[in-house]
């Protein structure tokens, strides 16, 4: 090869080294860009990501605080209308009678209504007792079943029954279902009695204010009318109603003043610990 040609050729080998620099360089920066932006959009992508489980965690959040706030407006609204009843009884004032056949079990579920039975057919008896439907209705699983005999005092038996062997859950349902197949009956009022303190055992207080509500309604003459004041005081000291519960305890002094002296020593005990003025 001649010296002209060695030349021409580094020439062209220069050339295209010079063209070809920049090429590359410019290769490398859109390269660099690329992976910035590549970059970026991962970043977005983690950041929509995020924010759609932070709103989903959100929504829930909103479902619980609004099922709360259903609960809590409920329950509101049971304690006003069970004040509502207490100040009506302190004051006075006529009360509707109860409606028996009305199933009142917001306590852990109904008790089957299935009313009295012959003992000899375990049949249920049509009419046989007010307020109590021959045909029970439809329950859940949740029911204590419990069939009260046709006699008033067997059936009060058969509750009390429940009740000495410690079955709460059966007695109560019992005597719930006696009150109501059996409202005129003399042992009415102790059975009554008998359900608010079983309500105060288990601890379901407000059930609890409830039936002594009803007693003291119901049988305002009954001998045990002062120990269901006091029953009542304390199942409202028990929800934290102090100021509810002080009133019902001196409502209690001032009606029964000759009440017996365990009755006004517990209510003493009862004022004192809540700081009844």
């Amino acid at each position: 090869m001649s010296a002209k040609s060695v030349i021409l050729a580094l020439s062209g080998a220069v050339m295209l080294t010079a063209v070809a620099a920049p090429a590359a360089a410019n290769t490398k920066e859109d390269v660099r860009d690329l992976q910035a932006r590549m970059e970026r959009v991962e970043q977005s992508a983690a950041a929509q990501s995020a924010a759609s489980v932070r709103i989903g965690e959100l929504e829930r959040e909103m479902q619980e605080l609004t099922g709360r706030i259903e609960e809590l407006t409920y329950r509101l609204e049971q304690a006003n209308a069970r004040l509502d009843a207490v100040s009506a009884v302190l004051a006075g004032d006529a009360m509707p009678a109860v409606d028996t056949a009305a199933p009142s079990a917001p306590y852990g579920g109904p008790a089957v209504r299935s009313g009295p039975v012959d003992l000899s057919t375990g049949a249920p008896v049509p009419g046989a007792a007010s307020g109590v439907d021959a045909s029970p209705p439809a329950i859940g699983p949740s029911a204590i079943a419990v069939e009260l005999p046709l006699d008033p005092n067997a059936a009060y038996d058969y509750a009390s029954g429940f009740l000495l062997a410690g079955d709460y859950q059966r007695a109560r349902a019992a005597f719930d279902l006696y009150v109501q197949a059996f409202p005129n009956h003399p042992r009415t009022p102790d059975a009554q009695f008998r359900l608010g303190e079983i309500h105060l055992a288990l601890g379901e207080n407000a059930a609890a204010a409830d039936a002594f509500i009803a007693h003291i309604r119901n049988y305002p003459n009954d001998p045990r009318a002062a120990e269901a004041y006091l029953k009542l005081g304390t199942a409202f000291s028990r929800l934290e109603k102090s100021d509810e519960a002080c009133t019902v305890f001196k409502t209690m002094k001032s009606k029964f003043p000759n009440a017996t002296e365990p009755v006004r020593q517990r209510a003493d005990l009862e004022m004192a610990r809540i700081n009844c003025k």
